[in-house]
C-alpha cells in the first residue's frame, strides 16, 4: 500500500471512517472531529481507498471530489463495486454540477457535502450513516450464511413506472425504456401522479423538476419519506447546482438523467431502477441506506389540498 495511506491504531470495536483528500489540512480537521467515535483511516490516493475497502469492512467514506490522482465520484463507484454495503459521501467545496451529478448516477452517495462544513451536521450525517451501514454488513453476512431474512418480503413481479411530466417527448423516451410486461402510466400533473400512487404499485417514478409553472421538488422529497421503497429518475433539464444537491440529501434520487439524453443510456438507467426496486422490496434494511436528510424547507407548501391529504396519510406533514 502507498505510503499516502495511514491507519489509526484504534479500538476495532468502532465502526470504521475512511476519509480521502489529497489536503492533509482536511484529514487531519476530519480526524479530530472522529476519532472518539471510529476508527479513522486516512489516504491522499483512490486507489488505495479502494484497496482499504476491498480488504477490510469499512461502514463509511468521504471523499473529496478533486483529487490529482482519481476524481472522487471514480473513488466512490470503485468503492461501490468492491464494498457495496460501505455507505459513501462526497464531500467538494466548488459548485461542480458534473460532480452531482456523478456522485448519484456512478457512487451512488448517501449524502452530498459541501465545505465549509457545519460540525454538528456531518457528524449526524456520518452517524447515520454508520448505523445504517451496521444493518447493511449484517444483513449481507446473514445472505452469505444461508440464512433467511424472517422480514423478507416477496418483490411484485412487475412494478409499474409513472412518468410525472407533461412533455410528450419525455413520454416517448420512457414507453421506450419500459420493459415489456411494466406498466407504465402517464400523469401530466402531480394531483393526477397522487391518484395513480394510490391505485397502482408503482416502483419508479421518473419526473421533471420543474413542469411548466409547477415545481415537483417539494414532492418529490415527501414521497421518499412516504414511499421508502420507491426508486426516483429525475429526467430534466436543470442546472441548478444547489437544487440537485437538496434531491440527492433530501430526495435520495437515484439517477439524474439530462433532458432529452441519451436513449441507450435512459434504458440502462431504467433498468438499474427496476433492478433496485427489487432490492428495495426484498431487503427491507436497504431501504435505510436512503434515509433522507430534513428539510430546512417545507416539502408540501403550494400543493393542492388533495395532494395534501395524500401525504398526510403516509405521516408527512412538512
Amino acid at each position: 500500500m502507498r505510503k499516502g495511506a495511514e491507519i489509526m491504531n484504534e479500538s476495532n470495536t468502532k465502526p470504521t471512517l475512511l476519509l480521502v483528500d489529497d489536503e492533509a489540512r482536511i484529514t487531519r480537521s476530519l480526524k479530530m472531529l472522529f476519532r472518539n467515535e471510529f476508527n479513522v483511516l486516512t489516504t491522499d490516493n483512490g486507489h488505495d481507498a479502494i484497496e482499504i475497502a476491498r480488504t477490510q469492512p469499512v461502514a463509511v467514506v468521504i471523499s473529496d471530489q478533486r483529487m490529482p490522482i482519481m476524481a472522487g465520484v471514480d473513488v466512490l463507484r470503485g468503492i461501490r463495486e468492491v464494498s457495496p454495503n460501505t455507505m459513501r459521501l462526497l464531500l467538494t467545496g466548488y459548485a461542480d454540477l458534473a460532480a452531482v451529478i456523478g456522485s448519484v448516477n456512478e457512487g451512488e452517495i448517501f449524502r452530498f457535502l459541501q465545505k465549509p462544513w457545519d460540525a454538528e451536521q456531518i457528524r449526524a450525517d456520518v452517524r447515520a450513516a454508520a448505523q445504517v451501514a451496521e444493518l447493511s454488513f449484517a444483513a449481507a453476512a446473514r445472505r452469505n450464511s444461508g440464512q433467511v431474512l424472517d422480514d423478507a418480503v416477496q418483490p411484485l413481479s412487475r412494478p409499474g413506472i409513472l412518468l410525472l411530466d407533461q412533455d410528450p417527448v419525455a413520454y416517448e423516451l420512457v414507453k421506450r425504456a419500459t420493459p415489456q410486461g411494466n406498466p407504465l402510466y402517464w400523469a401530466r400533473h402531480l394531483d393526477e401522479a397522487m391518484e395513480l400512487l394510490s391505485a397502482h404499485a408503482i416502483g419508479v417514478l421518473v419526473a421533471d423538476v420543474l413542469d411548466g409553472q409547477a415545481s415537483h421538488v417539494g414532492a418529490i422529497k415527501a414521497l421518499k419519506k412516504s414511499h421508502p421503497q420507491l426508486v426516483t429518475i429525475v429526467l430534466t433539464q436543470l442546472r441548478d447546482y444547489e437544487l440537485l444537491v437538496e434531491l440527492i440529501n433530501q430526495g435520495q434520487v437515484f439517477r439524474f438523467h439530462p433532458k432529452p439524453g441519451h436513449v441507450g443510456t435512459f434504458v440502462k438507467n431504467m433498468q438499474s431502477a427496476l433492478d433496485y426496486h427489487n432490492i428495495l422490496q426484498t431487503r427491507p434494511e436497504a431501504r435505510q441506506r436512503h434515509a433522507v436528510a430534513k428539510s430546512d424547507k417545507p416539502l408540501l407548501a403550494g400543493l393542492s389540498d388533495r395532494v395534501l391529504g395524500y401525504f398526510r396519510r403516509f405521516g408527512v406533514n412538512n
